[in-house]
């Protein structure tokens, strides 16, 4: 009964954490809308390696809009549909001419621990990443949770371990038992002075709506 128990609470913990979280981001970080595209607040900076082992410098991408989203590899929850959608939106943006010379994604591991280069690099081609335009990040743990959490005001947690959950496939082995990160499913748009302009829900990533942003903040 109490391998069940543990991580129902858990998990019922985590959630309220984040909503937590959530409440205290400041007033006017949660009351911007994305159709107003107001700054909202400055992206942080950052220096992490991507999934092909490069050193990645949040300097680099000045001058262009960035659409950064935040996953981990094994996780059994919204993360495939996060990826999935950041897919569909490489087509769209390769379609209309902007990604690469205009528009980067990026994709952020919540879970830096397990989520080594090699692990996102396979993660990245199951989604057809393109690696110039799409990268995925990684970087020390004590590093990731206050950028995520500081820099770009959104939640994660890890849960306790689940000793008893079965292994998954693409599920990287780690210590004595799989465990989960509670995290939040928005994407983020980021102008070209590096400056956050709105936040989109895991299902308001609407490609013609991400796209006209984009092109707002282009023009």
């Amino acid at each position: 009964m109490s391998r069940i128990l543990v991580p129902t609470l858990a998990f019922v913990v985590g959630l309220l954490a984040l909503a937590i979280l959530a409440w205290i981001v400041p007033t006017h970080l949660r009351g911007g809308t994305a159709e107003a595209l107001d700054v909202l607040s400055d992206a942080p900076p950052f220096t992490l390696t991507d999934h092909l082992d490069r050193q990645v410098h949040s300097g680099d991408f000045r001058g262009k809009v960035v659409v950064a989203n935040f996953i981990y590899t094994s996780c059994r929850d919204i993360c495939p549909l996060l990826s999935a959608r950041m897919a569909l939106l490489q087509g769209r943006l390769r379609d209309e001419a902007l990604l690469g010379r205009d528009v980067q994604l990026l994709s952020f591991s919540v879970d830096p621990e397990r989520d080594t280069p090699a692990v996102l690099r396979a993660y990245a081609d199951r989604y057809g990443a393109d690696p110039a335009v799409w990268r995925f990040l990684t970087g020390g743990e004590e590093y990731i949770q206050p950028l995520i959490i500081d820099g770009f005001h959104l939640g994660v947690q890890a849960l306790p371990p689940d000793t008893g959950r079965a292994t998954v496939p693409h599920e990287p082995e780690h210590g004595q038992g799989a465990y989960d990160v509670m995290h939040s499913g928005r994407f983020v748009l980021i102008d070209r002075d590096w400056r956050i302009r709105a936040y989109y829900g895991e299902n308001e990533l609407d490609p013609d709506r991400v796209v006209a942003h984009i092109r707002r903040l282009l023009s």
